[in-house]
């Protein structure tokens, strides 16, 4: 048992740099200095004493054959009462983790320390399998003198204990200033998510390489077991702590002059010294992307960060961020490998034949909880393979991954330290409805606290929810709430980026945007239903690309059979424009076929549309998931923003005629005295006021500048809309779809409150992060959409 002991310990004391924040690290330093040693050395230790409660009768009677063997007389005779009362029924004993918990409190009170104290290092230490405790079950643990064993087993504890630390080069224990220690929130969940890592991967990996037995020399024991976890730590996992070196200029990451924005973000992230939160908003193909990419990698050199997590919104878009992240970080470093990480990155991996994974999987065998090695709950596999998406230095996924680390659940601090020396760049932040945003803004909170950066993007951010946002993560870094502080910020031109770290004062730079973008005109023209396969076939002639978003797929499946039809009659074969469907419903192995194809002629780099023409018939999918540029596009209305998005798809790369705008066509809507009217279930998707706010501002236009407009119609719809003129005859259904939107938002924010973790204040403790856990995989609307409703 001490050499597990041991092996934790020097896990989590390598660990201590690469997997904590700088802020965490202080915490915890000043929280351990008053003991004498290094901080991280009692932390590896504390770490190390998380199986203390093994050393019980009710832990060895599992195997009272082996203790008969080990143990004296004495404690045999105790695990064999145990292990007869057991025979025939369940569990009722107490589980070793309380039993630690129990062990460490009292070591730590009978020394000196506070109650406070006592009781936040025996919590990080027992609720190692996932869970914390209840005064009332520390209570009964103490009570159940059977299953602890009394002073005799205390006794061998405290022994283990003190004789830990001396082969870790600590002064004795209990001979120290415990009474000096006092730990905060960010140091407990700092020392609890360490001490679940390093247990995993001492248990999963380095106790399977060897066994010490029971006759072992300790001292020499310590020193192959730090041997083993550098390369377990390092060579196998990839915590190397890497430092991007060189000239990390946008000019020299990317071969290519920056654009204004991009040239202004630079300069002011250039002297940035304090983690922070990076707001960045511009149009779609400004280039924020490599905006924030280029900012994060000079981050992570100047705060001496462990890497990056990249949030993307879908699955599709994570696919085409890791090819970029990954052609970047392997071009600085040709022997790091980026992590991509969602529910089908095997299958997208195995198609690009670009699989960069080169260690094995750290996966918890023998942490099982109170059972025999491979006998660990099927639960603990299932949610650790997701908590390690979290725990990659360099890594790209989806949003829904970083939003769990939002969640009450088991193991909640350990998303929250595997965030924690990294920099997080979220994408698309303005697509987020309030259940997602209220789950954000308090991970922000806790982000803030931890001295997480962040970095955050968006093409159509309404003024209001930038402030929110700001406000989360400042309250975390200066530990207030939200609602007390006070920031102020200068009316922002588009495209601006705004710095603001626990100093409170903003950093605010404004660019002119870039050629492909300033003074863009997209041409609208509104369309029937029965219109638009004439519009299409003309728009598709002369070898064009032209887009059809649909808000629904049964809308898409009629638009591709009726334009197939048409093709057909309008043209021979061999010369008829490609007709494809793009939703979110077709099997992967399709949907990942016509991506590739669609990036292959449309993205960046593409050919362009085959002589004949080529013709998409998609769900938002071509809004949120595909970086393409096409020669026109017809579209369902839909919120200002996501229209603007999809406008965005419309000469995005490349202008083929710099006189000729190119054509947004509105379709679906169908005028009356009383109000529009959209096609059926079109508001199970957006809310119906929101679509009216849109179509009120949209439905006289002739045209839409691009980007001059943009902050000016999406502050409009989303944060003053008693500004929108409209219709009288409206009035009625304005008012009530305002009414339902009201009750919407209250119904997701309270849905949302229900699973987010508790605020980060002193207040909270470590139980309070698990208690009445939840499914983490709630991290969207259980009616399963994402975007913004209001």
């Amino acid at each position: 048992m001490i050499c597990h002991t041991i092996d934790t310990a020097v896990v989590a004391e390598l660990l201590y740099d690469r997997l904590l924040s700088a802020v965490c690290r202080a915490e915890l330093a000043a929280a351990f200095g008053p003991l004498g040693g290094r901080p991280a050395a009692w932390v590896g230790l504390l770490c190390g004493l998380h199986d203390l409660g093994k050393l019980s009768p009710a832990f060895q009677a599992l195997r009272a054959d082996v203790a008969a063997r080990l143990l004296p007389p004495e404690a045999v005779t105790q695990t064999e009462r145990l292990s007869r009362i057991r025979t025939g029924g369940g569990r009722t004993d107490t589980r070793h983790g309380v039993l630690t918990a129990h062990h460490v409190r009292r070591f730590l009170l009978r020394w000196g320390a506070t109650p406070d104290t006592a009781r936040t290092l025996a919590q990080a230490l027992g609720g190692h399998h996932g869970s914390y405790f209840s005064p009332q079950v520390l209570l009964n643990a103490e009570l159940a003198v059977p299953d602890h064993g009394g002073e005799r087993w205390a006794r061998w504890a405290e022994e283990l204990f003190c004789r830990t630390a001396e082969l870790l080069g600590l002064p004795d224990p209990r001979a120290v200033a415990w009474s000096e220690v006092a730990i905060g929130t960010g140091g407990a969940v700092a020392l609890a998510g360490l001490t679940t890592v390093s247990d995993w991967i001492a248990s999963g990996s380095i106790r399977k390489a060897t066994h010490a037995g029971s006759d072992v020399d300790l001292v020499a024991y310590v020193t192959v077991a730090r041997d083993r976890a550098v390369e377990q730590v390092v060579g196998r996992l990839g915590w190397s702590g890497w430092r991007p070196a060189g000239d990390l200029g946008f000019d020299t990451l990317y071969g290519q002059q920056p654009r204004p924005l991009q040239r202004a973000v630079e300069r002011m992230m250039a002297t940035r010294t304090r983690p922070g939160i990076l707001v960045v908003e511009a149009p779609t193909g400004e280039g924020k992307t490599r905006t924030a990419l280029q900012a994060t990698l000079g981050l992570v050199h100047r705060l001496g960060l462990a890497g990056f997590f990249v949030a993307m919104p879908t699955r599709a878009t994570s696919n085409q961020m890791f090819d970029e992240v990954d052609a970047l970080v392997t071009g600085l470093d040709p022997t790091l490998s980026v992590k991509l990480l969602h529910g089908t990155a095997a299958e997208y991996l195995a198609d690009q034949r670009a699989r960069t994974a080169r260690s094995e999987p750290v996966t918890p065998e023998d942490v099982g909880i109170d059972g025999p090695a491979g006998g660990q709950d099927p639960a603990v596999r299932e949610w650790f393979t997701k908590l390690r998406a979290l725990l990659a230095p360099l890594a790209v996924g989806t949003v829904d991954r970083v939003l769990q680390g939002g969640i009450r659940s088991p193991w909640a601090p350990v998303p929250l330290v595997g965030l924690s020396n990294r920099v997080l760049v979220l994408d698309e932040v303005h697509g987020y409805q309030v259940y997602m945003s209220t789950i954000l803004d308090r991970l922000l909170w806790w982000l803030g606290r931890l001295g997480v950066p962040v970095i955050l993007l968006s093409a159509t951010l309404p003024r209001k929810r930038r402030v929110e946002l700001l406000h989360h993560w400042y309250a975390g870094a200066r530990q207030c709430r939200p609602d007390e502080v006070e920031l102020t910020l200068p009316e922002l031109d588009y495209p601006h980026a705004v710095w603001l770290d626990d100093q409170g004062v903003p950093h605010v730079v404004q660019a002119e945007a870039s050629s492909t973008n300033a003074g863009r005109l997209v041409d609208v023209v509104r369309l029937s239903d029965q219109e638009l396969i004439g519009w299409v076939l003309t728009q598709v002639s002369g070898g064009h690309g032209v887009a059809v978003v649909h808000n629904l797929v049964r809308r898409v499946e009629q638009t591709v059979d009726l334009l197939t039809a048409a093709v057909a009659e309008a043209y021979p074969e061999g010369k008829r424009p490609r007709v494809v469907a793009l939703t979110g419903q077709l099997p992967a192995a399709r949907r990942a076929q016509v991506e590739q194809e669609l990036r292959d002629l449309f993205g960046r780099d593409g050919s362009r549309a085959p002589e004949a023409g080529y013709v998409v018939v998609g769900t938002q999918v071509l809004e949120q998931s595909l970086d393409l540029d096409f020669d026109a596009m017809a579209t369902d209305l839909a919120p200002v923003d996501s229209l603007i998005q999809r406008a965005g798809r419309l000469h995005r790369f490349r202008r083929t005629d710099p006189g000729s705008p190119p054509t947004l066509a509105l379709v679906g809507v169908t005028e009356k005295p009383s109000g529009p009217t959209w096609p059926p279930y079109t508001t199970h998707v957006y809310q119906d006021i929101v679509l009216l706010r849109t179509w009120a501002l949209l439905r006289d236009r002739r045209c839409l500048r691009m980007p001059d407009e943009v902050p000016e119609l999406v502050d409009a719809v989303y944060s003053d809309p008693d500004r929108i003129a409209y219709p009288e005859a409206w009035q009625k259904r304005w008012r009530l779809a305002e009414e339902k939107l009201d009750r919407a938002q209250q119904d997701d924010t309270e849905r949302a409150a229900a699973l987010f973790l508790p605020p980060p204040t002193r207040s909270t403790a470590l139980l309070d992060l698990t208690a009445h856990p939840r499914y983490t995989g709630q991290t969207r609307k259980p009616d399963g959409r994402g975007r913004r409703d209001g």
